[in-house]
C-alpha cells in the first residue's frame, strides 16, 4: 500500500489499458510510477478489443502477450458478406499477412493481466479513489487522491492523462478537446458466446452493419451499426445481425446483457502541457469501426516511454519537450481517425445510393485481391498506408 505521502517519478491517471500498458514500459525503464484510478476491479464486458499487430507487438514487448494470447483468440482470417447472401464476397486470411499477430480479447481479461504485469514491476496503484484534486507548483505537481482508507498525496514531476476519452485531466489541464459523431448512428453491443472459428466477420445490409469477433474459447463480441430509429429494442437489433450471417448464431444464445452506444472520435488539437501530457483516448479517442482504438492506445507506448526517458533524464518536462510524442504519432494517429470515420458514414447514411456505392465498392475489391491483402498489410504496419495504396483504394 502507497505511504500517506510519496515522490513518484511519474504518476498516471487511469488504470485501464493505457494506463496499465503506460505504468508498465516507465516501471521497466526504472522510474518510480504511480497509477490513480477510481476503479477496484474491470468493468462488466459488453464489447471486445480487436488489436491489430502494432499493437499486440506492443504486448509481446511489455511481455503480457503470451498470456493474452492464451486468453482470448489469435485472428486468423477477416471475412465480409453482403445484403445476407451466403456467398464470401471479400475474405483476407490474416495469418499470412506475414505482419504479426492479431488478436481477439476481453477487456476485463486484458486488464487483469495487464495489471498483474504491472504490479510485478514494481507499479504502484491506488485504485478505489473516490475524487482527486490537482495543483500546480513550479516544478512539480501534486496530486491529492481521497480513498476510503485516507488521502494520499503524490508529489510527482509528470502527470499522464490516460484516463479515456473523456479525461478529467485533460480538462484539469486546460487542453481543448472537439468530439464528431456520425449522424443518428448506434451501435448495439454485447459478448456471447464462442464463434466457430477464429476470425472477424462483418455482414453488410441497406440498414447497417453487423459483426463478431472471436475473443476466445468462451466468447466473442456481437454488435450492430445502425440508425437510432431502428435501434428501440436493443436485442433484436444485436440479432439482426444473425439474420444476415448464419455462422456466429448460436453465440447469441449466451448473450446476457446489451448496451446501447453513440459513437463518437475526439480531437485534442495538443496533447501536452508543462510537466503534463496526454495518450490513447484521452489524446484521441477513435470511431470503433475499424477495431484500431485499442491498438493505436497500445501503439503510443513505446515512443512515450522514449519522450518521457528524455524529459525525465534532462530534467526538463516542458510542454515543447513533451510535444514530441504528439509529433511521433500526428500522421499515423489522423490517417487512423480519417479511415474509421469515413467508413462510419458509409455504415449508416440514408442518403440515396450510399449503400449502392459501398457494396459496388466491395465487388470491386474482390477482384483485386492482392489490393486488399496490401492494404491490410500496409495498415497493420505501424504507419500510415502508401499513398499509391491509398489512392488505389479510393479509385476502385
Amino acid at each position: 500500500m502507497v505511504s500517506a505521502k510519496e515522490k513518484p517519478d511519474v504518476t498516471i491517471v487511469g488504470g485501464g489499458l493505457a494506463g496499465l500498458a503506460t505504468g508498465i514500459a516507465l516501471a521497466d525503464s526504472g522510474f518510480d510510477t504511480a497509477i490513480v484510478e477510481a476503479r477496484r476491479k474491470p468493468a462488466s464486458d459488453v464489447f471486445g478489443f480487436l488489436l491489430w499487430p502494432p499493437g499486440t507487438r506492443t504486448l509481446r514487448w511489455l511481455g503480457a502477450l503470451p498470456e493474452a494470447a492464451k486468453a482470448g483468440s489469435e485472428l486468423e482470417s477477416l471475412t465480409w458478406f453482403v445484403s445476407g447472401k451466403k456467398d464470401t464476397w471479400l475474405s483476407v486470411r490474416l495469418d499470412e499477412l506475414g505482419c504479426g499477430t492479431f488478436l481477439g480479447i476481453l477487456p476485463s481479461r486484458l486488464e487483469e493481466i495487464l495489471r498483474d504485469t504491472a504490479l510485478r514491476a514494481g507499479v504502484r496503484i491506488l485504485d478505489s479513489v473516490e475524487d482527486w484534486s490537482l495543483v500546480r507548483e513550479r516544478a512539480s505537481w501534486t496530486l491529492r487522491a481521497e480513498r476510503a482508507d485516507g488521502p494520499v498525496e503524490l508529489r510527482t514531476p509528470l502527470l499522464i492523462g490516460a484516463d479515456g476519452a473523456n479525461s478529467r485531466l485533460r480538462e484539469e489541464l486546460g487542453l481543448a478537446s472537439s468530439r464528431w459523431q456520425p449522424s443518428g448512428q448506434v451501435i448495439v453491443t454485447g459478448v456471447g458466446g464462442p464463434l466457430p472459428s477464429r476470425e472477424s466477420r462483418q455482414a453488410l445490409s441497406s440498414t447497417g452493419s453487423g459483426g463478431c469477433v472471436s475473443l476466445g474459447e468462451e466468447h466473442s463480441w456481437l454488435y450492430t451499426v445502425a440508425h437510432e430509429s431502428e435501434a428501440t429494442d436493443p436485442e433484436r437489433t444485436l440479432r439482426h445481425y444473425a439474420s444476415l450471417d448464419p455462422e456466429p448464431a448460436a453465440a447469441f444464445e449466451q448473450v446476457r446483457r446489451t448496451a446501447v452506444v453513440r459513437p463518437w472520435n475526439i480531437t485534442v488539437p495538443r496533447w501536452s502541457t508543462d510537466g503534463a501530457l496526454l495518450m490513447g483516448d484521452a489524446a484521441h479517442g477513435m470511431l470503433p469501426h475499424f477495431g484500431l482504438g485499442g491498438s493505436l492506445t497500445l501503439e503510443d507506448v513505446p515512443i512515450l516511454r522514449e519522450v518521457v526517458e528524455e524529459a525525465l533524464r534532462t530534467g526538463d518536462t516542458c510542454a515543447a519537450r513533451l510535444s514530441a510524442f504528439q509529433q511521433r504519432r500526428r500522421a499515423r494517429v489522423a490517417y487512423a481517425q480519417r479511415t474509421s470515420n469515413q467508413w462510419a458514414r458509409l455504415l449508416s447514411n440514408r442518403a440515396p445510393g450510399i449503400q449502392t456505392a459501398r457494396d459496388l465498392a466491395v465487388r470491386r475489391l474482390v477482384k483485386d485481391m492482392s489490393l486488399v491483402e496490401r492494404f491490410y498489410r500496409e495498415l497493420a504496419s505501424p504507419s500510415v498506408p502508401a499513398l499509391s495504396t491509398r489512392m488505389r483504394m479510393l479509385l476502385l
